[in-house]
């Protein structure tokens, strides 16, 4: 981490020797996964945000090819796989044997491409990302989400992701925010009953009132 902040994250932004500069290639790869990552939580729909997921899986699938996290570059490119069959649960309910399918092969996955911590904490967020596109309901998609990203945040710092940190980071706040704002939103009022249809009838009169 220390090595990231004062060798890495300079190289960034120019300079240094020509291993720097491939890692800041690497990086530069990563900035299209990090948009992706940090615009999905503000769509709305289930549907939006998992198309939007599309875009971070695959740029995040070569970056991490390129930084050396051989985990994170596979399980990546395997949830380009999984958001394409989380599409369709909410209209084909009978596929979810097919995305359960999917989640045995993370920890194939893991054990073909174990490098120590890193690949323990790529394979618990992709376990806990495969929970959250499992569910069907926004509120659910989302608290899941906040319980996930922390796990990939960290995976980031052990291999030096800047773009993966920071969607990490943008991810956790922004669907905090809207699971708060969702809960603290106003209801539209329930109706008491249903409404009479017709003309409304008038009064009686006095001479009815005594019949």
């Amino acid at each position: 981490m220390i090595e990231m902040l004062t060798v890495q994250l300079p190289a960034l932004f120019g300079g240094g020797s020509e291993a720097d500069i491939w890692w800041s290639v690497a990086q530069l790869v990563g900035l299209c996964g990090m948009l992706g990552g940090m615009l999905w939580p503000f769509f709305r729909s289930r549907r939006a945000m998992l198309l939007v997921q599309l875009v971070p899986c695959l740029g995040f699938a070569l970056h991490f090819a390129l930084v050396g996290a051989p985990t994170a570059a596979a399980l990546n490119g395997l949830a380009a796989l999984q958001v394409l069959a989380a599409l369709a649960l909410g209209a084909w309910p009978a596929f979810r044997i097919v995305y359960l399918l999917i989640l045995p092969a993370i920890a194939a996955v893991m054990a073909m491409t174990w490098t120590g911590l890193p690949s323990l904490f790529a394979a618990g967020g992709m376990a806990l990302i495969s929970l959250a596109r499992y569910q069907t309901r926004v509120a659910a998609f989302r608290g899941t989400m906040l319980v996930a990203l922390p796990c990939w945040f960290v995976h980031n710092c052990l291999v030096g992701s800047i773009p993966g940190m920071v969607s990490d980071l943008t991810g956790i706040a922004v669907n905090a925010w809207r699971l708060l704002s969702d809960r603290t939103a106003p209801h539209p009022p329930t109706p008491t009953g249903p409404t009479p249809m017709g003309p409304t009838p008038m009064p009686p009169t006095a001479r009815e009132a005594k019949l």
